[in-house]
Formats: C-alpha cells, structure tokens, sequence
C-alpha cells in the first residue's frame, strides 16, 4: 500500500511550522539561530548535514549544544527528506553540493563556514569542501561514507520496476523501523518511528530513497577524501565502535586518506555516535572548533 498521500506545500508547510526558502524552483525546509548573528555578529557559523535517509532532527543534540556555546548554527532538510521538496533528479552527490551552495547564497552567508557532515553527509561535505575550499573552515566527519557497502538490496534497486517496488515494500519499512541496526542502545532512541514516519507519508520521498540508492551503488569516494585531505585543513572524525550501517574498519581508510586528522573511536554507539554519546562528542567538536588552526 503506497502511504504517500501526501503533498507539501505551502498550507502544510505552515502548518508544520519552521523555516523554509526557495532555491530558485524547490523549497527547502531549514532552522538558522539567528539570534547568534544578532547578539553575537563575529560568532563562527557551523553547518549540520545529515545522511542518506533521515532528516535533520538527527542533530538536535549537536544543534541545541553549539547554541548553547554560542555558535550560529545552520542545519537543513536535503532534497527529498524531511519537510524539503523531492524534486524529479538523479539525486547525486552534485545535487547536495549545489544545494548547500544555494542555501548559503540565499541566506547571504558569505564567510567561511564549518562543515559536519554525518554519514552521506560527510561524501557531501567532502565534495563541497573540494568544490569551494575557500568557503569552508572546519570539517567534522561521522562515520562519513567512503564507499558504499556491497548489500544485496542497493544491487537490486538498480533494475527497473523492480527498485520502486523494493524502495517501498522493503527499503522504507526496513528505514522505519531500523533502530536497532541503526544505534547501539535503542534506549538512546526510543522514538525513533515516530520521528522518521512524518517525511515518508509525502509524495516523492521513496523516489529520492531509490534514486540516490541507485546514485550510491558500487561508487568510491577514495579520490575526493585524498583531494580534501591535500587542502591541509582541520578535519576531526567520529566513528561509532559498534556502527552496523557502515562498518568501523572503513575509519582506517579515512584517516589514510586525510593527514593529520583528528580520530575519537565512540564506544557504546553505533551509526549515530553524536547522538548516543552527545556529551563526549559534543566536548570533543567544541574543542575543535574553538582551537585556532596551527
């Protein structure tokens, strides 16, 4: 049964509440602190990019934390998650990259930036930081995508017909309810359904499930991470010692890729280490983002 019925627009965006701004055709739903700017004016501004399937509530420990530091913080919903439009793409890496640029152009930042990126957030930041280096400051990486694991469904979404079938019988029902592969103590996240279930009841969303899915299958960002990692600025990684999403051992690969990164291996947490394990991630991005680059 097709649960997208659905559509996002401008009534229900307001009655979901929120900030939202249009990238020439497509909304995009966002939060800003911009009482920072306001009180604050020279205060370091950090960007929250989220991964593959959830939307950005993924960050709200990261989030209410830096503003509480007093950090301006910007996070926002990618195409095709959360309360963003899904419009008709490839959704490539280019499509995220283009839409950080876009959002900060919109919202008239034009200093350099910090970047987190979680999961396939971290390929985007990667990609943005190679694209614009002289936008961009600080990058944080959790569990970052360096290469798409080989799973029998991202093989299978490939082929015709038989992809949409699979994005919605068994790809966003098992996104759904995908806690326990997701975190290592589901007690850190006991409302995991409820906050995942609202984006998929809008049309459009398993497309973009799918079509990234298809993007994602067999690529390897190996050269982009070695790209960044010559650019010689501060780079700090997170990985979850019990992540099932994307396995610890890829952290090996990251840190030969990017000299002199900064590695904190988060026991006790899976794919979401920011989140399980907040307070001691939390301390840690402080630190790196106060420090002054040597």
């Amino acid at each position: 049964m097709d649960k997208e019925t659905l559509i996002l627009n401008k009534e229900v965006r307001a009655e979901i509440g929120g900030q939202y701004i249009p990238l020439k055709n497509d909304m995009v739903h966002y939060q800003l602190n911009t009482d920072a700017l306001r009180n604050k004016p020279n205060a370091e501004l950090v960007v929250l990019v989220h991964g593959f399937s959830s939307p950005m509530y993924l960050f709200d420990p990261t989030y209410e934390y830096l503003v509480k530091q007093g950090f301006q913080v910007l996070r926002f919903d990618l195409f095709g998650r959360g309360f963003s439009d899904r419009p008709h793409s490839d959704y490539a890496i280019d499509l995220y990259v283009k839409q950080l640029h876009d959002l900060l152009e919109a919202l008239k930042i034009h200093r350099k930036v910090n970047l987190i990126g979680l999961s396939m957030g971290g390929a985007i930041v990667t990609h943005f930081t190679n694209r614009y280096p002289d936008k961009v400051n600080k990058i944080s990486l959790i569990a970052p995508l360096f290469h798409t694991p080989e799973k029998p469904e991202i093989t299978a979404v490939k082929v015709p017909l038989l992809g949409e079938y699979l994005a919605k019988v068994i790809i966003i029902p098992k996104l759904l309810n995908g806690a326990s592969e997701t975190v290592f103590n589901t007690t850190t996240f006991p409302d995991w359904k409820e906050k995942f279930a609202p984006q998929t009841h809008y049309k459009g969303y398993s497309r973009a499930i799918l079509q990234t899915a298809r993007y994602l299958s067999g690529k390897n960002f190996k050269m982009e991470y070695e790209k960044m990692g010559r650019l010689g600025k501060p780079v700090q990684l997170f990985w979850g010692k019990q992540d099932q999403i994307i396995p610890f051992s890829d952290s090996k690969k990251v840190i030969s890729a990017i000299p002199g990164i900064e590695f904190h291996a988060i026991d006790q947490a899976g794919h979401l280490p920011h989140y399980e394990q907040a307070d001691v991630v939390n301390s840690f991005i402080g630190n790196f983002l106060r420090t002054p680059p040597l």
